[in-house]
């Protein structure tokens, strides 16, 4: 057996993490010790991250244990750091995600959307959008959005309308619904606090620095430039990347004819359904009965392991899940100890005072479009927010940024910097391979509904928080 060992990806982690150790003698004269030392570990694992000399839970799990080795946790706040309850909230959503695929009830409802309003081309994007935005409210991987349900009824729906990669014919219909999937996709995973991984991600971050956001809050401050994303997108691209095909009458035919080919509703199906409606309700309503997000999750998976719906086999074959429960709880420990520890406020004060008192609405605003333009540099929603979230937090509180409005702001730029590149997430990783799309179409497009992003979640975003008093 043959070991291989990627060397030359430790180089870097190597690098910031002793080096930083070793300029202890020379730290700042705010920050102790264990904050100074934890900062050096920490930097090095998120470096790690990067580099990828290991998996990330391999990463997180080295960095987690070197704490405790030199004495920064002790073995049972290691440990109890596994117990972190948005973590396991995440886990807890990949796992309803498995359940929409294994009964089959993603493809059903996107079969259903394209028979009623699929009859023209541009109705039929919005259609797609639709289906898009209702499996976003409970499937936090845009992966399996994308990937395990979407892409695979576009391609099947294209090609039955003569749209094929293979034969040229790309552009009649096939590329524009493809590359609007993949921007919708971006939208809905901001839309809803369960659209995305990386949002609960942020959100568990900003509660280490005091900052606790409902389901419902998440939602009503990114609504309205959500629906406007909605509207806006497909009507764009319709217009600079127009499919050849303005009509599909044929698509109501061949939706029905899958419908018929899947038959009546299942007991699966149907006990989706209805866990799926309840998990709304509890999500927008249940904190008024003291359920949170995190408890509404687990009933619904228990519920599903309980009815049949998923097993503990389809449960244990969620690599993603575990993987992120893994190294997200051990970065929230790390990020959580650095603000105990008053690394966090001393480098929001410190870097501040270098702002020069600048508003901290401009603030906000330069660190908003900072955070969505480095997403060039990382080819992973979770690295980047890992890395980068925590910091640009704590400087916008510390020049005066009201605290949610700055969480919600740089946590909606977690979704919508996946217009940027063919290696943004998995989507775009997919959808740039298929052939729909020439690369550089991909890149031109993404840069323009960039655009369109910032301008809609970053000047409507604030306006819209203003009006709904977040500031």
């Amino acid at each position: 057996m043959t070991i291989k060992i990627n060397w030359k990806a430790w180089i870097l982690p190597l690098i910031f993490g002793v080096g930083l150790w070793l300029l202890t003698p020379v730290k700042p004269a705010g920050i102790n010790v264990d904050a100074w030392h934890l900062f050096a570990i920490f930097l090095g694992t998120i470096v790690a991250c990067v580099t990828k000399p290991m998996p990330m839970m391999a990463v997180t799990l080295t960095g987690g244990t070197i704490a405790t080795l030199t004495h920064i946790f002790t073995m049972d706040e290691f440990a109890a750091g596994f117990g972190n309850s948005t973590a396991w909230m995440v886990a807890m959503c990949m796992f309803m995600a498995a359940g929409f695929i294994k009964s089959g009830l993603g493809s059903r409802i996107a079969y259903l959307f394209v028979s009623a309003f699929g009859k023209k081309t541009l109705g039929l994007a919005y259609a797609l959008s639709a289906v898009e935005t209702v499996l976003a409210i409970g499937i936090p991987s845009n992966n399996a959005r994308v990937n395990g349900i979407m892409y695979p009824i576009i391609d099947n729906l294209s090609r039955e309308m003569g749209s094929d990669p293979k034969d040229g014919t790309q552009r009649k219909l096939g590329s524009f619904l493809v590359f609007n999937e993949y921007e919708i996709n971006n939208v809905t995973s901001g839309m809803f606090l369960t659209g995305l991984a990386g949002n609960m991600v942020a959100l568990g971050l900003a509660k280490t620095q005091g900052i606790n956001i409902s389901w419902m809050e998440w939602f009503a401050a990114a609504s309205v430039p959500a629906i406007i994303c909605l509207l806006l997108i497909p009507f764009v691209l319709y217009k600079v990347y127009p499919p050849e095909v303005k009509e599909t009458p044929n698509a109501h035919a061949w939706a029905d004819s899958r419908l018929k080919e899947l038959g009546k509703m299942t007991i699966s199906e149907k006990l989706m359904s209805g866990t799926f409606i309840v998990a709304i309700v509890l999500w927008l309503f249940g904190s008024n009965f003291g359920i949170d997000a995190t408890q509404v999750s687990f009933l619904a998976v228990i519920f599903l392991l309980v009815t049949g719906v998923l097993t503990t086999k389809d449960l244990l074959k969620e690599s993603f899940a575990w993987n992120i429960l893994t190294w997200l709880s051990v970065i929230m420990l790390m990020s959580q100890k650095l603000m105990t520890l008053g690394f966090f406020p001393w480098f929001s004060k410190t870097l501040g005072h270098l702002l020069g008192g600048m508003n901290w609405l401009w603030t906000l605003i330069i660190l908003f479009l900072a955070y969505f333009y480095l997403h060039y540099l990382f080819p992973s929603v979770s690295t980047q927010i890992s890395a980068l979230y925590a910091g640009f937090l704590s400087v916008a509180i510390g020049v005066g940024a009201p605290h949610a409005l700055a969480a919600l702001m740089l946590a909606f730029c977690g979704s919508i910097y996946l217009s940027t590149s063919t290696y943004s997430a998995g989507p775009a990783a997919l959808i740039a391979s298929t052939g729909y799309i020439k690369n550089k179409d991909f890149w031109k497009l993404s840069a323009i509904i960039g655009v369109i992003f910032n301008v809609v979640w970053l000047g409507g975003g604030l306006i819209w928080t203003k009006i709904i008093g977040f500031w």
